[in-house]
This record gives C-alpha cells, structure tokens and sequence, in this order.
C-alpha cells in the first residue's frame, strides 16, 4: 500500500493553469507543467463548482483546486471565469 501511495504522490499534476478572458467569448485556458516554460492552450470542463473546492477536467488529467491553490481574489475571478464556460 505505502508503494501505491508514493507512486500517486510522485505522479501528482503540477504546474500552473492560464486563464485569459475574451470579450462575449469563453475564456482562452491554458497549462504549463512544472518545470517548462511552454504553455498549451487546452479545453477544460469544470464539473465542480462549490463554495471551497473547484474540480477541473483537462485532456487526461484530473485537478483540484483548494483554497489554498490560489489568493482568493484569483480563485474568485476564476470561478467567475469557469461560470462562462460553454
């Protein structure tokens, strides 16, 4: 059990999502993995919006942010942003 724990831990997303807002359009998204310095625009789906925690679907991976994930100015305009999406 402790080998499947350390295996999820090491294989943990990290990196940092880019949110751009567009005028009477959804917002451009993108991903830049830790480490690089190359952003990916990407599709996100959020199937989670609560009061606390926001759950985010990118292509093949899986991401919850938690309060501590951001300010909380930044977590609110993305909550506003992530009501936008289509």
């Amino acid at each position: 059990m402790a080998a499947v724990l350390i295996d999820v831990a090491r294989q943990r997303l990290r990196g940092a999502l880019r949110l751009q807002p567009r005028e009477g359009a959804a917002p451009l998204l993108a991903w830049r993995s830790a480490g690089s310095e190359v952003w990916q625009q990407v599709p996100l789906r959020c199937d989670y919006l609560g009061p606390w925690l926001i759950g985010l679907r990118l292509p093949g991976r899986r991401l919850w942010l938690w309060p501590d994930s951001g300010d909380a100015e930044s977590l609110r305009r993305l909550r506003k942003a992530l009501l936008s999406l289509p």
